[in-house]
């Protein structure tokens, strides 16, 4: 016999200290119901937090200059 029980469940993202995401949600059930619950909520804000922490990073500096940068020794291009 499985026993019905309920909770409430709160789930917060936070990125550099900022509150990106916060969920609170009642779960009910039984406890493989709730646990069920429980996996789809967190799958749900890890995708929220991964997406948040890549949008938080700053871009990278590029690995190369850019063409014009590196005309030290003189443009060859006709028409310059």
């Amino acid at each position: 016999m499985h026993k019905e029980t309920a909770m409430q469940v709160e789930i917060t993202v936070k990125v550099n200290g900022e509150v990106i995401r916060q969920q609170v949600e009642q779960v009910s059930g039984t406890l493989e119901q709730m646990e069920e619950t429980i996996d789809a909520m967190s799958r749900q804000m890890a995708c929220t937090a991964l997406q948040a922490s890549i949008e938080a990073v700053t871009p990278p500096r590029p690995l190369f200059r850019k063409p014009e940068a590196c005309s030290a020794t003189g443009d060859s291009r006709p028409g310059r």
